[in-house]
């Protein structure tokens, strides 16, 4: 990694210059962004070492070429700088979700090495002035590559993973897109919604007046980026719709309960308390890759069998 390009300089792209500036020997970095004022600050915080003024301008002659663009506009940009890439560099991208990405830019753009990526970091608010080179420290950071990735291509993107500091969890495409259906996607609809229809009520005024501190901890994630999740809704709508479903037949079984008047409801809210302590419990002792679940997954058909260890978040031995 001698040359990255970053397209795409709003929080997730400008954060990873950064990060790769930490480096005794840092890569040189270009960066494109189509607002000029995103490039001057990430110019300015020495994120990145030159700004391009176009796509095809940023990835000539580079290693390595991160994709930080919103979700559906990652495949038009893909099919844009494909003649100019070198022979050898190696494409990946950073998009929320990773099925339509990796399945288009396989059948579209074979000649390219494309390693499917999502860094499982990021902050509500968006943009050059909030990254921080410390964003990916010991994050978790999915890479959906495929049968038919190259090896060295694969290396390369985890090279790239480790340098800013995260651990690669190898995952499938479609698997993923299930995965983050549920802890990531669903999350901001169930805030947007709750925030809208307490907004529709005739009483809202007052409501807003007495809102405290757990509406305000509900409703945080309304403050993210609309476009973002409106372009994840619009590429990962099977999932989101089964996650969706699951959702409200749980919310269907509460509101039954309530209206039988259950007196099992406490029984049932401290299953869920003791349920999220445990979660939190794991997180905090860094067993969310090593967990029993975790060593009982099957051979991944989506990777060659030195990266398998890499899958249940290992490091592949030597022997491999």
């Amino acid at each position: 990694m001698e040359r990255v390009a970053i397209l795409g300089l709003g929080l997730i792209g400008t954060s990873l210059g950064l990060a790769l500036q930490r480096l005794p020997r840092p890569p040189r970095v270009t960066g494109y962004d189509r607002d000029p004022a995103a490039r001057a600050r990430a110019a300015s915080r020495h994120a990145i070492d030159r700004a391009a003024l176009t796509p095809q301008d940023a990835v000539a002659d580079t290693d390595l070429v991160v994709l930080a663009t919103p979700v559906r506009t990652i495949i038009p940009l893909l099919g844009e700088i494909a003649p100019c890439l070198r022979p050898d560099a190696v494409v990946t991208d950073t998009g929320s979700t990773k099925a339509a990405i990796v399945a288009a830019a396989a059948e579209r753009f074979p000649e390219v090495p494309f390693v499917g990526g999502h860094p499982m970091a990021g902050r509500l608010t968006q943009g050059t002035d909030e990254a921080d080179a410390a964003l990916f420290d010991g994050t978790v950071y999915c890479l959906t590559p495929t049968a038919s990735t190259p090896e060295a291509a694969i290396a390369r993107v985890v090279a790239l993973v480790e340098a800013v500091g995260a651990r690669p969890h190898f995952v499938a495409p479609v698997e993923h897109d299930g995965l983050v259906a549920a802890i990531s996607h669903l999350p901001y609809l169930l805030a947007s919604t709750l925030m809208a229809s307490v907004a529709a009520e005739a009483g809202w005024p007052e409501m807003a007046l007495l809102a405290a501190g757990s509406f305000r901890t509900m409703t945080r994630l309304v403050d993210a980026e609309p476009t973002m999740y409106a372009d994840i809704c619009l590429t990962n709508r099977e999932a989101i719709l089964r996650q969706l479903d699951h959702y409200l037949a749980a919310l269907e079984a509460v509101r039954e309960a309530i209206r039988a008047g259950d007196e099992g409801l406490g029984e049932r809210f401290a299953a869920i308390r003791d349920c999220y302590r445990a979660w939190l419990r794991q997180r905090e002792q860094g067993e969310a890759l090593t967990s029993p679940e975790a060593e009982l997954r099957g051979p991944s058909l989506f990777l060659p069998a030195k990266w398998q260890d890499l899958l249940l978040g290992r490091r592949p031995r030597p022997d491999r």
